[in-house]
């Protein structure tokens, strides 16, 4: 699938191969661009669920660009309610969360979830798909603003990310069990 990009999410992966520090990157001129969103302008043969003029979100290599090229299963169809900016921003993010949780760590309802760096994009995704799924999210931030947003989303128990404290505060809020599942983004 074709798409005309309309807007691209920036990933700290993009920041790392601009500034030559990619593990294992060996490309002249890095390959910028992940995800993004934009209007399809051309399909191949094979694909079946997208035609030119569908407004579509997802992984597209070297989307630093006017248009990419990918295949029909890293892409979905972008909600209405969702801007091109706003879409761009949610491939990479909720791919990694779901992953992480859903295939890797095999989340369930009434899972104890440890989120650190809870404020971050990977973060808040996971806390969403925790809380869709029915596990109790325990998070860490830097910060008291970032703390407060996570509070917002009806995160009850948040620790400060900044010192080592939060494990013991952790074993004390859970009478002991700690948690199930650990997610660090980093």
């Amino acid at each position: 699938v074709q798409l005309r990009i309309h807007a691209t999410g920036l990933n700290f992966s993009d920041v790392l191969k601009a500034m030559g520090l990619y593990p294992g990157l060996t490309d002249q001129e890095p390959p910028l661009g992940i995800e993004c969103a934009g209007v399809v302008t051309a399909v191949g043969p094979d694909a079946k669920r997208f035609k030119v003029g569908d407004e579509v979100m997802g992984v597209v290599p070297y989307s630093f660009a006017s248009h990419g090229t990918t295949a029909e299963f890293a892409l979905v169809h972008k909600p209405a309610s969702l801007s091109y900016i706003d879409a761009a921003t949610v491939p990479i993010t909720y791919l990694t969360a779901h992953y992480a949780l859903c295939w890797l760590a095999r989340i369930q309802a009434g899972d104890r979830v440890l989120i650190h760096a809870a404020a971050g994009g990977v973060g808040l995704a996971a806390i969403q798909i925790a809380q869709h799924i029915g596990a109790m999210v325990y998070a860490t931030a830097g910060s008291d603003i970032k703390r407060d947003h996570i509070r917002s989303l009806g995160v009850e128990n948040i620790y400060n990310s900044r010192g080592t404290e939060f494990a013991t505060q952790i074993l004390k809020d859970t009478d002991g069990h700690g948690v199930d599942i650990v997610l660090n983004s980093l």
